[in-house]
């Protein structure tokens, strides 16, 4: 999808024509997956799918992707982690058997193969190589930056899985999760009576809502129908409003040093959320920020006010 990103005048709204694009969307045939983006993936879009190891992240976008080439479209998947055998071996566990697959890594091979395609993931993004020699950040920001641009151009949208370290980081720069469009996580369900059930959800969407799908996931991959129970399914689940107000009194009430990581992982490993939810903090004068980078720290207002008062 070419956004055609130029300079332009300011003009009224009513007077912009909306590309017709952005009202084509490509369905997957599996009903609840295309709810889940806004009733289809938008053509040349980019996307991040980020998952804690053994979560599913290849089987959705397997399931996702045989579901596209049986509506007719040419989609393709990218493997730099996982052999075509390994890869086949599952696709013909799940049903996904008519999913393109190859072993290829290469930035140039994969954007020239985008040119006749409607949707490739790349797994992962971190295996991604090129025959210009580059250190990791230079490639990382060549890679997003040059399959984006195809996906645009061709209007190929590419799916980017992504890893995590241990501790719920996304490895790596932010360049990635800031150039696409939406960045979409699979994670386990705590409050299920069972270790199969998966919430897929958007952390972000330029363009749709930060829709999610409960579902789980076994031997013969994901059950998008499944309905999930939880351990106290009587009480009414937490609004969202709700659930930041608890989400925020985690980090005000954490009592040793606070800094990204350990924030991250007291919400359960939700990177974007905690860089998110600390920069609130910071700007409504309730934590002050210490330090750049991995050595940032933070301290709440109040503490920092008593510890002023008695020295």
């Amino acid at each position: 999808m070419d956004l055609n990103l130029t300079a332009t005048r300011l003009t009224k709204v009513k007077n912009i024509t909306i590309p017709d694009i952005f009202n084509r969307r490509m369905k997957t045939g599996i009903k609840r997956i295309d709810s889940l983006f806004d009733e289809g993936i938008l053509p040349g879009s980019a996307f991040t799918l980020t998952a804690k190891a053994g979560c599913g992240k290849t089987t959705l976008m397997l399931q996702m992707l045989d579901g596209m080439a049986r509506n007719g479209y040419n989609v393709g998947y990218f493997s730099g982690e996982e052999s075509i055998y390994q890869l086949a071996y599952t696709a013909n566990r799940i049903g996904a058997t008519e999913v393109q697959i190859a072993n290829m890594t290469d930035i140039d091979e994969i954007a020239e193969h985008m040119s006749s395609m409607d949707l490739v993931v790349v797994d992962s993004f971190q295996a991604l190589t090129t025959k210009t020699k580059m250190n990791s950040r230079q490639l990382e920001k060549h890679a997003v930056q040059c399959l984006t641009n195809v996906a645009k151009s061709t209007e190929c949208t590419v799916g980017f899985i992504m890893h995590l370290t241990k501790s719920g980081d996304l490895k790596g720069g932010t360049i990635v999760p800031h150039t696409v469009d939406a960045n979409l996580k699979v994670d386990t369900i705590p409050s299920a009576d069972s270790d199969d059930a998966r919430v897929i959800f958007f952390e972000k969407n330029r363009f749709g809502p930060l829709n999610e799908l409960e579902c789980t996931i076994g031997g013969k991959g994901y059950d998008f129908e499944a309905v999930v129970v939880k351990d106290d399914d009587d009480v009414k689940a937490p609004s969202k409003k709700k659930r930041k107000s608890l989400e925020l009194d985690k980090l005000l009430t954490y009592r040793g040093t606070l800094t990204l990581s350990v924030a991250t992982t007291l919400l359960e490993g939700n990177y974007q959320r905690a860089q998110l939810l600390l920069r609130e903090l910071v700007i409504t004068n309730k934590l002050i920020k210490w330090g750049r980078g991995t050595g940032a720290r933070w301290t709440r207002v109040e503490a920092e006010k008593i510890a002023a008062e008695q020295s």
